[in-house]
């Protein structure tokens, strides 16, 4: 019962010292604000300014959390470059180092005098302040004294409830540490991990590592450093989190975050394995009798010489974290098989061209299956990725037509400037195909607003003529792409059917109207989308038939089949 009315009591203790770091931070980043913010104004393209100025933030506000949720948002708002956030990121590892010192002041006393006792009162100065003044400038540094304070009677708590190293308490949870597998320092930083994460503070996890160190519940100071080698990955958890609705910027802060703490973790571990025996000697020597300054003063070598490295480097690293998130601009913005290189050998540019277009086309039919689905189901959920391929759908066609201009400028083949003609048309072509999926969405977005809904017999017909379009996109695409003319007929067979079942569709609503089954508002909306089911159709068609007309016209593409026909058969005669 003992152990069990000590433990709880311990957890009291940690509670307190968690609300106090938390109370703490929040009343420095009050009363610190206006410097902090001057702070960042000062920040520019050198990076050792910004390692400094995140070291002097950070030590201000006793948070890195706190820091890197200012710089995931001031990344996002564009005020600062993720560069510049970089190397203020760094600067906050090594600034929230000083807390550790604090911390490990818990353990000292001389004589009848402790220094817990002394700050531990401040929380009284703190609320005395809130509760006999009305001064503003008393007001803003009351929640600091109060948190501060909090923080050593949390210490004081814990190292109560522990009893010292001879305590029942502290000979049970100190087995824990003795264990085989608690020598693993893979173990051992994976728990930092977990135990920052869940507490969401790595200074608060240092200095509940600290109070482990000085009531001897942690006697090897080699795990502790792998505990705060794990804390300073798990504190990343703020940043990412905050960066979930930021642009990319915010995101590449966190990530940058995570991977200079994963990066300095893994390098350390590595060394203080090897090199564990002269390590943990140089510190026991250093510090006698006082593990929790061995700690602290390990906290701040270990973040202090891996962030200097790491900012030496600071080019590659915000490279690596641009490239792996990229804008949604960026992102749609975006060529695959396009490349000014190619521009050298005309015929292979041409070829990729005409990957990149067949790539534009099935963008653009992959956005008209979700628009016509879009009606049909009355459902605007894809509204957002319509307007995103939209947009990129546009860019590839300036990108395309750009493209086919550099490569007339180098081109002496008079049949390859004929091709570049008729891909102008088709590129023009594919980039209304997407207009139109885009004007289906906007009637079926009228429709929702309007409270107008299609009946079944409706939804049938226009299944039926899409079903149509659906053959005309295959048969027209693999006429274009295999430059070929075997299609042709079936191409204007499916084209017919097609304009047949519109007219029949718009007679047929007509009759639905005279009847009363819909009202007069619901006529827009059904000839809309029947007009842009019919020019989808005839986009196509012209797609099809550039192969043998620089405008996809018909009548000049069935009288060039004919002619290549006649001179095939003149050629077997």
């Amino acid at each position: 019962m003992e152990i069990a009315m000590n433990l709880l009591l311990m957890l009291g203790g940690v509670a307190v010292f968690m609300f106090g770091m938390k109370q703490m931070s929040s009343g420095l980043e009050q009363s610190a604000g206006p410097g902090i913010r001057n702070a960042f104004k000062k920040m520019d393209k050198n990076r050792m300014v910004n390692y400094g100025i995140g070291i002097g933030a950070t030590a201000l506000v006793q948070s890195s959390s706190a820091s890197s949720i200012m710089t995931v948002g001031l990344a996002h708002a564009k005020i600062i470059s993720v560069k510049q956030g970089a190397g203020f990121i760094l600067g906050a590892k090594v600034g929230t180092t000083l807390t550790a010192f604090i911390f490990a002041l818990s353990g000292l006393s001389k004589g009848g005098f402790s220094i817990s006792s002394v700050f531990a009162s401040l929380a009284f100065v703190g609320v005395m302040i809130i509760f006999t003044t009305s001064n503003e400038k008393l007001n803003k540094i009351a929640p600091f004294l109060i948190g501060f304070g909090m923080l050593f009677i949390g210490l004081e708590v814990m190292e109560v409830a522990i009893g010292g190293a001879d305590s029942t308490l502290s000979i049970e949870l100190s087995k824990i540490f003795k264990y085989e597998i608690m020598q693993n320092p893979f173990l051992l930083v994976l728990l930092g991990i977990l135990f920052t994460g869940i507490i969401q503070s790595s200074s608060a996890a240092t200095g509940v590592f600290i109070a482990f160190l000085a009531t001897g519940i942690i006697s090897n100071i080699d795990q502790s450093f792998f505990l705060v080698m794990g804390a300073n990955i798990g504190t990343c958890s703020d940043g990412i989190m905050a960066s979930l609705t930021t642009n990319a910027n915010g995101k590449r802060i966190a990530l940058f975050h995570v991977i200079t703490s994963i990066i300095g973790a893994l390098v350390f571990m590595v060394i203080l394995i090897v090199f564990r025996t002269p390590i943990v000697g140089f510190f026991e020597n250093m510090f006698p009798n006082s593990p929790q300054f061995s700690l602290a003063t390990f906290n701040l070598i270990y973040n202090t010489i891996y962030t200097l490295a790491l900012l030496l480097v600071l080019d590659p690293l915000v490279n690596f974290v641009t490239n792996k998130i990229k804008d949604k601009e960026e992102a749609l913005e975006e060529v695959s098989f396009i490349d000014e290189r190619f521009l050298q050998t005309p015929s292979v540019a041409i070829e990729q061209a005409l990957k990149e277009m067949y790539s534009m086309a099935n963008l653009a039919k992959e956005n008209i299956d979700r628009a016509f689905n879009s009606l049909i189901n009355e459902d605007m959920s894809e509204s957002k990725e319509i307007a995103e391929t939209e947009y990129r759908i546009n860019y590839l066609t300036n990108t395309l037509i750009s493209f086919f201009i550099k490569i007339s400028t180098v081109n002496t083949n008079s049949e390859d400037e004929l091709l570049l003609g008729g891909l102008h048309h088709v590129a023009s072509d594919i980039e209304r195909l997407g207009d139109y999926a885009v004007l289906i969405v906007k009637e079926t977005n009228d429709m929702s607003q309007n409270n107008i809904k299609f009946l079944d017999e409706t939804k049938e017909e226009l299944q039926e003529i899409y079903d149509l379009i659906g053959k005309i996109f295959d048969l027209g695409f693999d006429a274009f792409v295999n430059r070929q003319t075997e299609n042709f007929p079936k191409i204007a067979r499916t084209h017919k059917k097609i304009k047949k079942k519109i007219s029949a569709s718009r007679d047929a609503h007509v009759n639905r109207l005279s009847s009363g089954r819909y009202p007069v508002e619901a006529s827009k909306a059904i000839y809309q989308a029947l007009f842009s089911l019919q020019r989808i159709s005839d986009h196509l068609v012209n797609i099809a038939y550039s192969i043998r007309s620089t405008t996809g016209s018909k009548k000049e593409a069935m009288q060039a089949v004919k002619n290549e026909q006649i001179q095939e058969d003149r050629r077997v005669s």
